[in-house]
């Protein structure tokens, strides 16, 4: 990498900014560019089996969400672990809350004498609660399927080979709690960075290579890439 990046991808639950992020990643070619995801540092914590971690997991599984003090000091101990070792960052799925925002500014500001860019990956709430609906995911590596081989029911994850199952926060309930929050929390962020002119915006409702390709040519636009 030629210069250091901070992203941080934000979208609703469902939708598919991981599966971008992966791409994104792949495309950037780089090592040591780190790929912080709350979800999976979150889900590290919860498997302690400490009592932390089983009220933790059981807000998760209720569809509500880990506090943001947990949530910060998550991965700002990666970066702490990783201080000289990393070119940048792709957060994913954070900020979701102003507070989280400036802190994260602060923090890269501090580390990498940069502030991040946001990509909203936008789709509608009708379209994240389908997605969800049928969402399927590796119970061993917590991955999701991808949506276009949900059809085919695989059994068995591609990746590692583990059972495929239903998420336990993949219900109505749980998703409108999600959405409401984003509602609430979420788009006064989206709303920042765009006052920062520091937001890229992405339809989400296409195919993933469309979605990438909008993506990716709003990041060479910024000359991030």
């Amino acid at each position: 990498m030629k210069k250091t990046r901070i992203l941080c991808v934000i979208g609703k639950s469902g939708s598919g900014k991981g599966t971008q992020v992966e791409l994104l990643k792949e495309k950037i070619n780089d090592a040591r560019f780190m790929h912080v995801v709350s979800g999976d540092l979150l889900r590290a914590f919860i498997r302690q089996k400490n009592p932390l971690a089983q009220k933790v997991g059981g807000m998760m599984n209720r569809g509500n969400l880990a506090p943001d003090w947990l949530t910060d000091h998550l991965w700002q101990a990666e970066f702490l672990k990783n201080i000289g070792k990393i070119s940048g960052a792709v957060f994913e799925g954070t900020p979701r809350t102003l507070n989280q925002t400036h802190l994260i500014d602060d923090v890269c500001a501090t580390m990498f004498d940069v502030k991040p860019f946001a990509v909203y990956v936008a789709i509608s709430d009708a379209e994240a609660k389908r997605r969800l609906l049928i969402r399927l995911v590796c119970a061993k590596c917590k991955q999701p399927v991808p949506y276009h081989l949900i059809a085919s029911r695989p059994k068995t994850c591609s990746l590692c080979g583990g059972p495929i199952v239903r998420r336990k926060d993949d219900n109505e309930k749980a998703i409108l709690n999600r959405l409401r929050f984003f509602r609430k929390s979420v788009l006064p962020v989206i709303a920042w960075y765009r006052k920062q002119n520091r937001l890229i915006y992405v339809n989400g409702e296409q195919d993933v290579s469309a979605v990438f390709s909008e993506l990716w040519n709003g990041l060479r636009k910024r000359r991030l890439v």
